[in-house]
């Protein structure tokens, strides 16, 4: 694991992320991959892998437009090849992406419009940003990082582990008016169902 950033108390944002992921079938990495991309992780990168997506946090080292724009490019190119890399290795079987700006601070004012676009394009994966509470935050004992249960894949009711997502896929249990209707399907096809019930 990357060594802990100096610009924000990043292990405390993995404290916050572990739970959560685990909740959903996410693990954390021991190690980043090795990406191509032009800009290599910030120290204080961290992955989260499950069956179904990947979790990135990206460390920003500040909370203005500009620099939280060029985050968000970096990270989104560095985890793009990840993606892709985890979708041929899963037999092409698609994978969800979160990435996850660790911001220093909350954002200046006059970067919120250009921060609420960041996070409504999904452009190779979701986005989202999080960041420590103010000094005069009244939640700052309580709150480590401000926003993480709004990162789409971690913000649900705390539901147990029965609906931790698999890769195994499971037939529905349906009674049996539908099963009927289903073997009917299978044997004489949906075109002539449809028929049938169009003429009756």
């Amino acid at each position: 694991m990357p060594e802990q950033a100096t610009h924000v108390d990043i292990a405390s944002a993995y404290a916050e992320l572990d739970p959560l992921s685990a909740k959903v079938g996410f693990k954390r990495v021991d190690s980043l991959p090795h990406a191509e991309a032009t800009t290599p992780a910030p120290q204080g990168t961290a992955l989260w892998s499950a069956t179904y997506a990947r979790l990135l946090l990206w460390p920003c080292p500040g909370s203005d437009a500009t620099t939280v724009e060029a985050s968000a490019q970096a990270g989104q190119r560095w985890f793009d090849e990840v993606l892709v890399e985890g979708e041929r290795r899963s037999g092409g079987r698609p994978l969800d992406g979160y990435l996850v700006l660790a911001l220093p601070e909350a954002p200046q004012d006059d970067a919120r419009e250009d921060i609420r676009r960041l996070e409504l394009s999904t452009q190779v994966c979701r986005k989202h940003l999080i960041w420590p509470p103010a000094p005069d935050d009244p939640d700052r004992h309580i709150v480590c990082w401000r926003r993480v249960a709004e990162v789409t894949v971690l913000g649900f009711p705390d539901i147990g582990a029965e609906a931790v997502p698999s890769g195994e896929l499971y037939w529905p249990e349906i009674d049996t008016e539908a099963m009927a209707l289903w073997e009917e399907l299978n044997a004489i096809g949906v075109p002539a169902a449809v028929s049938r019930d169009t003429n009756a």
